[in-house]
């Protein structure tokens, strides 16, 4: 697999470059201040990235501090929830296209704490390095497309789960901290005071406009979203299960080799892989699961739709996600919806064969998954 160096658009395009000084000394903390030897030329590229960005990073907190503290949230956010790699993105991409949404964008995440004072010049720097930024598939980035919020909040707070593709040995942390409601009540609250400071500052750069969000592991915590916003809406995708684990596998060996930053485990790594996304599978859909059935989201606050079906017929599921969640705007956001779907008609998605020790794994944790909602589960 081809290295990331200096040079090379992944390298500039690492998801912790704009990351702000204090948070960085949390995560080297954590991990033991531990840097894999190869990789710290890559470290200390970003790292005096931070270095030089602390001043303006500064600057821009201190100028825009008050406003983002007055700032109301006054339509409650749709969140798009669904496993990594079950077609989250794609339904964002299309979505994003109604101009009632605001959503994150590029400059807005990826260089979240100097997005006001140095957009214009990072906007140019992410023309350039974008375009490769997704290793694990054909999509392409571009600065009229929407990024996951969770990038923000990696580069002002250690709660997050991307973390443990930088950080890989400290993988059952990252993975246990994506559960909110699980963590002592000092954790819930850092999470919620970093991800509210987030929401805000980006509802600010969108003037306001209804947050159309995406992260996968925001289903790893809907219950802790709507502790932040009571009238959230959210639209569930899913996927068959052997192919959205297949291609969630081969896309963390992909960013693990690009952006880790410290050893892998002492493990077979294939195994351990199949093991901890089949585990995460089962954790975070199981809670899904059981919020719906205690009827915890109300009228007009959860849609539900089959990646498969908003393949074959993108207008009808547009259709019946906006009248699920009685959003307005549908026809009047159809040409443009239109415009995306037909520009995505040559995509070509990956192939993947499943070996028997991973069908295992799923049928022995999932059957609960393949009931709910009808895939056929095989045994070879």
């Amino acid at each position: 697999m081809k290295e990331t160096r200096p040079g090379s658009g992944l390298y500039h395009a690492h998801y912790l470059l704009d990351c702000r000084l204090d948070n960085w000394f949390r995560l080297l903390n954590e991990n033991g201040w531990h840097i894999e030897k190869r990789k710290i030329p890559q470290f200390l590229y970003m790292l005096g990235t931070s270095l030089l960005l602390t001043l303006p990073t500064l600057l821009e907190a201190l100028i825009f501090a008050l406003p983002i503290r007055r700032h109301k949230i006054e339509k409650a956010p749709v969140f798009i929830i669904g496993h990594w790699r079950s077609g989250t993105t794609y339904l964002q991409n299309i979505m994003s296209r109604d101009p009632q949404f605001g959503w994150c964008d590029p400059v807005s995440t990826t260089t979240f704490n100097n997005s006001y004072l140095l957009g214009w010049l990072t906007s140019r720097v992410q023309k350039k390095v974008l375009v490769d930024a997704r290793p694990m598939d054909n999509m392409k980035y571009g600065l009229d497309l929407p990024m996951e919020d969770v990038f923000a909040l990696n580069l002002i707070s250690t709660h997050s789960i991307i973390h443990m593709i930088a950080f890989p040995r400290n993988y059952e942390k990252y993975l246990h901290e994506a559960f909110v409601e699980d963590q002592p009540a000092r954790a819930q609250r850092q999470w919620a005071r970093s991800t509210m400071y987030v929401l805000k500052k980006i509802s600010l750069r969108k003037h306001g406009r209804r947050l159309l969000l995406k992260s996968p592991d925001h289903t790893c915590h809907p219950a802790a979203l709507q502790k932040l916003f009571p009238d959230a809406k959210f639209v569930n995708i899913h996927r068959d299960p052997y192919v959205t684990i297949m291609s969630t596998i081969n896309m963390f060996k992909k960013q693990m080799e690009l952006i880790r930053l410290a050893e892998l485990p002492d493990a077979d790594m294939d195994d351990l892989l199949e093991t901890v996304i089949t585990g995460l599978f089962e954790r975070m859909y199981k809670k899904l699961f059981a919020m719906q059935d205690s009827g915890a989201f109300g009228p007009g606050c959860m849609a539900e739709i089959a990646y498969t079906d908003l393949e074959k017929d993108p207008e009808g599921c547009l259709r019946r996600i906006y009248d699920q969640l009685q959003l307005d705007g549908y026809d009047a956001a159809l040409p443009e919806f239109r415009k995306y779907i037909d520009a995505q008609k040559g995509y070509v998605k990956n192939k993947f064969t499943i070996g028997p020790r991973l069908r295992s794994k799923i049928n022995s944790h999932l059957g609960f998954y393949f009931e709910r909602y009808g895939y056929a589960m095989t045994e070879e």
